[in-house]
């Protein structure tokens, strides 16, 4: 039997198992146990990697202080139960695999093995690399099994989340139809999380509705939600207001609000049968645009993961309608444009086959003060362009081709607009012109507009160049080095998904610049298990450049520990914390809880970004400490490089 005293979470393995009770198991009193079994439990107390031995005909359970986390809150009356009580929601899949090895009296090692195992009430899928050996003792029988292994649920679930990220790029990839790009993206989301149903609402804030024009459902049983609508204004104030924070929304069960009174509440006040939803909003100049919506019939505990999912698939399906909705516009303009100059022109004339004007429209007078007959026309226009003027009109009498071209006129006033004239010949049945029927528009706004568009677009290219030289230095360190083209691969996305989350938070701000905490938040939203990540410190609007730097920086730091740190395994946790002199700022990344570390070998492309480029980007100084117990990455930087000016921000 357990000592009540053992409740004590401070209280070490060897001192468990030293105050166990064990006459009144089948292991019998500790002095007479086998030397094999001795041997096994003095090895797992004295190493530091996940520890466990299955011991008997029932296989009871002795670990060391690394394999405690394992079974979560079964932990300590783990220790000396049957695996079959220990481990009764598993036990289905890791039975066989005991009864393999004490079959072929052969060890089984096992890689990226899923179980499904109950953490806090509810039932979660786990990923875990392990191994089982036989102990076999000195007459020949196998004593018992030797369990060493460790969890890798979190470099899992970011591979599985990249690899999505991929498979909804591919599909949006090419989509020019708005709605069309919405489906699909429900589509890849909904299977992908074997949801319910998967939608897109948009918001009008102005007119007071939203509207659901599509939406993907697992199956006919589910119905659709297309083509409904209702009032904005029926959700509370507070509740709108909590959407325009555009944070994630997750609930696992909807009655369970119905006994409290968040904002949550008021979102989901409308969702009839639905048990379990995800939303996540998007908010532009502080103004609800739309919501992606995942609905579950039954109560679901989301996952971080699946939330986080929800926001990539949101962001890229936003992205497409955007770009398809731009697209449909230029077109149409393009296309009203044509017709308005065509049927609508400012000055109508005709001439003759021989070229000489007949008849030029009274507008010409408004503007020149002269008829526009004979030599008068000439007088309406800029001394520089009369002569290509009238070679060009010269051609197209001579050869019939159209007439085509743009020049400046002198208005009244003595102002000069720019004009374009143009002319079509009509033919007799002998294909023998007729008569020149033209028209002479106002085209100063547009003339003004390409000047200005030339200038935008020359700062476009300026901000295209730096960012390809961001792309290609990321490319470029990613691909340095003996690594597979899966994994450079896997590598690039993740730091380009990186790049665009950091461009779509400047973006959100006009490029005016970013606050810290949600810097630090946006960076480190991928990792699965918030309640082991701290952060702390006052609120500071970082510049463009500098929010740019720091959030590729923190995607970088919070990678290695979900792949390598503190986040790889149970019981790790990280604090981000900060503060601010009058001059600098002072951050601190510090690991706890994972694996032991040391100085590696060579410095890879992360480092050299923390350890550089952070430097030169925010005017001080980055440094990296390999302590034993886990990474810590001080930052110090200029106040007056990295924060943003007051009027950028209110």
């Amino acid at each position: 039997m357990r000592d009540r005293r053992d409740d004590d979470p401070t209280i070490g393995m060897a001192e468990r198992i030293r105050r166990f009770d064990w006459s009144a198991t089948p292991f019998g009193p500790i002095e007479t146990w086998p030397d094999s079994l001795r041997f096994l439990l003095s090895l797992a107390e004295t190493s530091s990697f996940p520890t466990a031995i299955y011991w008997g005909d029932e296989l009871r359970l002795i670990y060391n202080d690394a394999w405690a986390p394992i079974p979560g809150e079964r932990h300590p009356d783990a220790l000396g139960r049957p695996a079959r009580e220990v481990w009764h929601d598993i036990w289905h899949i890791i039975e066989p695999q005991f009864r393999q090895v004490l079959a072929t009296r052969k060890g089984l090692a096992l890689y990226d093995q899923m179980l499904p195992m109950l953490r806090g009430g509810q039932v979660e899928q786990t990923w875990w690399n392990y191994s089982f050996t036989p102990v076999i003792g000195a007459d020949g029988e196998i004593q018992g099994i030797l369990n060493q292994g460790h969890e890798i649920t979190a470099a899992i679930v970011a591979e599985r989340r990249l690899s999505f990220q991929i498979e909804v790029a591919d599909g949006l990839r090419g989509i020019i139809d708005p709605l069309e790009a919405k489906r699909a993206a429900a589509a890849l989301l909904g299977r992908h999380l074997g949801a319910a149903r998967v939608g897109f609402v948009e918001v009008d804030e102005a007119a007071d509705r939203i509207t659901l024009k599509s939406d993907w459902t697992r199956s006919p049983d589910v119905p659709s939600l297309s083509g409904r609508s209702a009032s904005l204004s029926d959700l509370p104030k507070a509740a709108i207001e909590y959407l325009r924070t555009g944070q994630v929304l997750a609930v696992a069960d909807v009655d369970d609000l119905n006994r409290g009174s968040s904002d949550e509440e008021a979102v989901l006040g409308g969702l009839l049968g639905v048990k379990a939803v995800i939303t996540v909003p998007l908010v532009r100049d502080g103004q609800l645009k739309a919501m992606l919506f995942v609905h579950e019939i039954e109560p679901r505990q989301w996952q971080r993961s699946e939330a986080a999912m929800a926001r990539d698939v949101a962001e890229r399906s936003w992205a497409a309608v955007e770009r398809a909705f731009a697209e449909q516009g230029l077109r149409a303009s393009e296309d009203h444009y044509r017709h308005t100059v065509e049927l609508n022109p400012q000055v109508s004339w005709t001439a003759l086959p021989d070229g000489q004007l007949n008849r030029v429209a009274p507008r010409w007078f408004e503007w020149t003060g002269t008829t526009g007959l004979g030599e008068s026309w000439a007088e309406g226009l800029h001394p520089e362009d009369r002569e290509r003027t009238f070679e060009a009109w010269a051609r197209s009498v001579a050869s019939g081709e159209p007439y085509d071209v743009e020049h400046r006129v002198k208005f009244v006033d003595g102002r000069y607009r720019w004009a374009r004239s143009r002319a079509f010949p009509r033919r007799d049945a002998k294909n023998e012109i007729m008569l020149w029927y033209g028209t002479t528009e106002d085209i100063h706004e547009r003339k003004i507009a390409e000047e200005r568009q030339r200038l935008l677009i020359n700062e476009l290219n300026h901000r295209v160049k730096n960012s390809l030289a961001t792309v290609q230095a990321i490319a470029f360190q990613t691909l340095k080095g003996d690594i597979s083209l899966a994994e450079a691969r896997s590598r690039f996305e993740a730091r380009l998904l990186a790049l665009s989350h950091a461009h779509n938070m400047l973006t959100d701000q006009n490029w005016e610049g970013a606050p810290l905490r949600r810097v630090v938040a946006q960076a480190t939203e991928h990792l699965a298990d918030a309640t082991r990540m701290s952060i702390s410190g006052e609120d500071l609007w970082l510049a463009p450049r500098a929010a740019l730097a720091l959030s590729l920086a923190l995607h970088e730091l919070a990678t290695n520990a979900a792949k390598y740190g503190a986040l790889s395994g149970e019981g790790g946790n990280v604090a981000i914390a900060w503060t601010k002199t009058a001059t600098s700022l002072h951050l601190e990344w510090k690991e706890q809880g994972g694996p032991p570390v040391s100085e590696p070998a060579g410095r890879g492309f992360g480092s050299r970004l923390i350890e550089r480029g952070l430097s030169a980007d925010l005017g001080g100084t980055a440094h990296l400490a390999f302590e034993p117990d886990g990474l810590r990455c001080t930052i110090t930087a200029s106040l007056a490089a990295i924060r943003a000016p007051e009027a950028s921000h209110g």
